[in-house]
């Protein structure tokens, strides 16, 4: 096989972790985002196990969460999900995950999806230096000069971070987060233009979140 034919079958595929609780419009758009701008071949969406302090009803279940996310990404044919993070017992670090994902999918890049607020304590996550061994690193910034410095300053101190590796996604940032759609939603509040309609249909039929 010729050095081409290697790299023509070299996928770029796109992790995006997070709890989805649930799942946004803001998330898609990330994802839409990256996909596009990376021309990546598919985004592996990685929804989190429950975390055992959550016991309230602000947390919904893993099944539901993942059938949300099913629900919100069933129309992109590049989007597809994984419940990889449901099958460990204890934590559930990231870095066990890309191991876990590596061998898998031992001949292909990976690129992980993070948010601004996330990538700004990414030093602190559990063995980062070998996550970023292992990934290119992927953010995007808020419509905010300040904001977008404060990124590229850190990611040109973060220990580990080889040039190249790492990519900031310049587009319209939706401005929501899981947890202020819950409250919107417990409040009776319209949500409409925040998720997608079939994750609200969903919503209201299993009763989530208050309803």
């Amino acid at each position: 096989m010729t050095d081409r034919n290697i790299m023509a079958d070299k996928k770029k595929i796109g992790i995006f972790g997070g709890a989805f609780n649930p799942v946004h419009n803001g998330h898609i758009a990330l994802a839409k985002g990256f996909l596009n701008f990376l021309e990546l071949d598919r985004i592996i969406f990685i929804p989190t196990a429950n975390p055992p302090h959550k016991t309230d009803r602000s947390f919904a279940s893993k099944e539901d969460r993942f059938n949300m996310l099913s629900l919100a990404i069933e129309d992109c044919d590049r989007f597809e999900i994984s419940d990889i993070e449901f099958q460990r017992q204890g934590k559930s670090y990231t870095y066990d995950t890309l191991c876990v994902l590596k061998k898998m999918y031992p001949d292909d890049e990976f690129y992980l999806i993070i948010g601004a607020d996330q990538f700004l304590t990414f030093d602190m996550w559990y063995r980062y230096k070998d996550i970023l061994s292992m990934v290119n690193l992927c953010t995007t910034a808020r419509e905010d000069e300040a904001e977008k410095a404060k990124i590229l300053d850190f990611a040109k101190s973060l220990e580990g971070l080889d040039e190249g590796r790492f990519f900031l996604l310049n587009q319209p940032v939706i401005k929501v987060s899981s947890s202020e759609i819950r409250d919107k939603i417990k409040s009776g509040e319209d949500t409409s233009s925040l998720i997608c309609p079939k994750v609200n249909k969903y919503i209201v039929e299993k009763r989530l979140y208050g309803v």
